[in-house]
């Protein structure tokens, strides 16, 4: 007979922390405007379905967007493109909420299985929609689901024994079908297969995924129509190494002075922080190379401060690109709690929930920039309905939140584009 046992199954408490993951990633918007959830579609989570209905859903999943494959966010714009458009607002924010949900319970149940204690696995679970910096930008758009799922992918790798083999060969190939830089985990990859955390023929499954995504990306960007242009800021490095350390700071409350975009701040010291913080990430790997917590840890570091390093040094400063350094950098400080909290009693787990809370919890709110509706979809919609309405011939340009896209749109092609033929969107005008 089974001993009988009163711990939780690690698959029920995902689903409880998925659940809080999807309220917490809704409340987050609601908090920062009352009528985002209703009034609000963000930029790519407007255009996207749009294409559908100009073009066929296969076309619009391996259009580039800005030079490149977004396979993620047009898979899901799908289910939004069968609503009708007056509708999109609140059906983007219900998948957006849907898919926040997957991704803390997943990631929760990647740290549990791979040894991490229940309060880091809560709290770590919880990061992609709860520190701040998500807030500014990111929280609650379908456009942004690749930053969770690179935040999973970094995680599955390094916890490489908490999910089936294939399953990670299937989630790195989408990730990296979604966003280009995945492919910087590939050294991440081989690190493990050196220490023997994972197979050989796991390292050629996974480092397939990550090169064959990568591949794809490379064949669509040299010939995309608009390529994004990819070259090195004559400030790029500077702007790296004086970004990173207040990108995370931004978990601590009041101590960014521009809340809204936290590569602005500059750093004296800058470069001796970055330098001793890849000295540490390498000290930590190297200490727990046969096995520990600590080369998770320096793993973490180390591959947050390179994936905030390509982008930000090619393309300039911006807060999307910190937004996953952040999310691992804040695990690592919570994976190096995690024998403390083994060894202890309850009550120091407990203080540990308070102070992260009370970090956390201040800045819940989304930012402005994030959660007010520019324009107000129910106003777009009358518009383009009213314009339609007077001529069926004419040639609408939808505009989305933010006042997107700048630039009258310039920097797109159809089929993803705002402009829009009234014959189009007439079946869902009253």
């Amino acid at each position: 007979m089974r001993p009988v046992t009163n711990k939780p199954r690690p698959g029920l408490v995902a689903v409880f922390v998925g659940i809080f993951g999807a309220v917490i990633s809704a409340l987050r918007l609601w908090l920062g405007n009352s009528d985002s959830l209703t009034q609000l579609l963000w930029a790519e989570d407007g255009v996207f379905p749009l294409c559908i209905h100009k073009a066929e859903f296969i076309s619009c999943v391996v259009d580039p967007f800005a030079g490149y494959l977004l396979v993620a966010p047009r898979m899901l714009a799908g289910i939004v493109s069968f609503f009708p458009l007056s509708d999109w607002a609140v059906v983007a924010n219900v998948v957006a909420a849907a898919v926040a949900g997957v991704i803390t319970g997943l990631a929760y149940l990647i740290l549990r299985r791979g040894g991490m204690g229940q309060v880091v696995s809560v709290l770590g679970g919880l990061i992609p929609v709860m520190i701040p910096i998500v807030g500014y930008e990111a929280v609650q758009s379908l456009g942004n689901v690749y930053q969770w799922l690179l935040y999973v992918s970094v995680l599955a790798v390094v916890f490489s024994s908490a999910l089936n083999r294939w399953v990670v060969f299937a989630l790195l190939l989408l990730t990296t079908l979604t966003m280009p830089t995945t492919v910087l985990l590939l050294p991440l990859v081989v690190l493990w297969w050196l220490r023997k955390s994972i197979s050989l023929s796991t390292l050629i499954t996974w480092s397939g995924a990550l090169l064959g995504g990568g591949l794809a990306q490379f064949l669509v960007a040299s010939n995309a129509t608009k390529p994004r242009a990819v070259e090195l800021a004559p400030d790029g490095v500077s702007t790296w190494a004086n970004s990173l350390l207040p990108a995370f700071m931004t978990n601590v409350p009041g101590f960014i002075s521009d809340g809204s975009d936290p590569t602005r701040e500059q750093w004296p010291w800058a470069w001796l922080i970055l330098a001793a913080l890849v000295g540490l990430g390498v000290f930590l790997v190297v200490r727990g190379w046969p096995a520990g917590n600590s080369a998770t840890m320096g793993a973490l570091v180390l591959t947050g401060v390179v994936l905030s390093a390509f982008p930000t040094i090619f393309d300039g400063p911006g807060n999307r690109y910190f937004v996953v350094p952040v999310m691992l950098l804040t695990l690592a400080v919570l994976v190096s709690l995690n024998e403390l909290l083994f060894s202890s009693t309850w009550w120091v787990g407990g203080i540990v929930v308070l102070v992260v809370l009370g970090l956390w919890l201040p800045q819940l709110p989304a930012g402005a920039f994030r959660s007010t509706p520019a324009p107000a979809w129910s106003d777009e919609v009358a518009r383009v309905s009213a314009a339609c309405k007077a001529d069926p011939k004419l040639s609408e340009r939808i505009i989305f939140t933010p006042f997107w896209p700048p630039d009258w749109g310039d920097a797109l092609s159809e089929p993803t584009h705002p402009n829009v033929d009234c014959f189009v969107v007439w079946k869902w005008l009253d």
